[in-house]
């Protein structure tokens, strides 16, 4: 995978500021568990979030988790004062998120100064139980 260059050399600050200001992991007791130039990992154990049934995930969560990844992992590599929203998403769910923890990976597969794309992948008990292809809108400050 290539190696992206942040544009901002308080990339990381800004991408932890941003997860503890406005994410679903964050309001559940997930942590950021990894920062890099186009990518980020989040955990979140289950026990302060919504199940679908014993031990299972509820997929909305899941959802929200690879999207709030894949807006941090491009925020990683945006100007200071520039802001990240998504324009679109394809999500496919593979398998029951169960096992009481689900770690999500996001990585930018193409950074631009309008419209980054990046691809995340939810995993819960070591199972691959979600993908996402995600398209965003990057936003300068007026």
């Amino acid at each position: 995978m290539r190696q992206f260059q942040p544009r901002d050399p308080d990339f990381a600050d800004r991408v932890a500021d941003a997860f503890q200001d406005d994410t679903i992991a964050s309001h559940y007791g997930g942590e950021l568990t990894s920062i890099c130039p186009g990518e980020v990992e989040i955990a979140l154990s289950f026990r302060n979030v919504s199940t679908d049934g014993p031990d299972v995930l509820h997929r909305s969560i899941v959802a929200a988790l690879l999207d709030d990844a894949c807006v941090l992992a491009a925020l990683s590599l945006t100007s200071p004062g520039d802001s990240v929203s998504t324009a679109e998403y394809k999500l496919n769910f593979l398998a029951k998120a169960e096992g009481g923890e689900i770690v999500v990976c996001a990585k930018v597969l193409r950074p631009g100064r309008s419209i980054s794309v990046c691809r995340g992948e939810a995993f819960a008990g070591g199972v691959l139980v979600a993908k996402m292809l995600s398209t965003l809108m990057v936003s300068r400050p007026a």
